[in-house]
């Protein structure tokens, strides 16, 4: 066979969460799978020496299902991607206790991290130590302060709260990361108002669309963007395929 014949690579290797985790992961690229597709990513992941490998999967194609069923893939949860139209929506007024996160902050939002994010795909795996998926959360937070933006929310003078945003600057698209509020402050509306200053700052940055990532099995993110704006524009099948 050619190298213009041979068949695409149909995963990808990924660096920064083998060297988190410390053992080899990869992510499937493509949404579906054939029997024969499934074949050829098994035999790539076991030439790549895999532990892990992601596969989001659509939902709506039977084959694909009953391929992952059969090869042992592990079902972990729905994977919701939320969208947001700024130019549909009047600019949001930021709230007076948001403010951009300082590295002062950084040990207290390092900590709610570890504690606010145990509903997510790494938790619900026991395959991945628990002690890892924590430290995975204060790992995002800490890259987000370096390289991105990170808001916080004051309540008596100590940040309550946070959540993480970054922006494209080749298409300008917005994304949001991580939103945790403190336990203690929790069903004030202290969600709603760290949306509402990520989403100012989007808009003041020129954004024209924001997205955000949740599970299905997070009702109150889901409530949280829908009455915000956010429209679901992709539904996967988050699955773990262990070696």
């Amino acid at each position: 066979m050619s190298p213009a014949e041979a068949p695409s690579a149909p995963a990808v290797f990924l660096p920064w969460d083998t060297d988190f985790f410390g053992f080899r992961i990869g992510r499937a690229t493509a949404p579906q799978l054939t029997p024969a597709s499934t074949q050829h990513l098994l035999a790539w992941s076991a030439a790549e020496r895999l532990r892990c490998l992601y596969f989001f999967a659509d939902p709506n194609c039977a084959t694909t299902l009953s391929c992952a069923h059969d090869a042992r893939f592990k079902f972990v949860d729905f994977r919701l991607e939320f969208s947001l139209d700024l130019q549909r929506i009047p600019a949001p007024p930021a709230p007076a206790n948001i403010r951009p996160a300082s590295a002062a902050d950084l040990p207290a939002l390092e900590a709610l991290s570890r504690a606010a994010h145990t509903d997510t795909r790494f938790f619900k795996d026991s395959q991945f130590p628990a002690d890892r998926a924590a430290e995975l959360y204060a790992a995002w937070l800490r890259r987000d302060f370096r390289e991105h933006r990170i808001f916080t929310l004051d309540t008596n003078a100590a940040p309550a709260g946070y959540i993480t945003c970054q922006i494209d600057p080749a298409t300008r698209l917005g994304r949001i990361g991580l939103i945790a509020v403190a336990p203690a402050a929790r069903g004030s509306g202290h969600g709603r108002h760290l949306l509402q200053g990520a989403l100012a700052w989007f808009q003041f940055s020129g954004c024209r669309e924001v997205r955000v990532v949740t599970q299905a099995s997070n009702l109150v993110a889901q409530r949280l963007y829908q009455s915000a704006g956010f429209k679901t524009a992709e539904v996967a099948a988050t699955f773990h395929r262990w070696f």
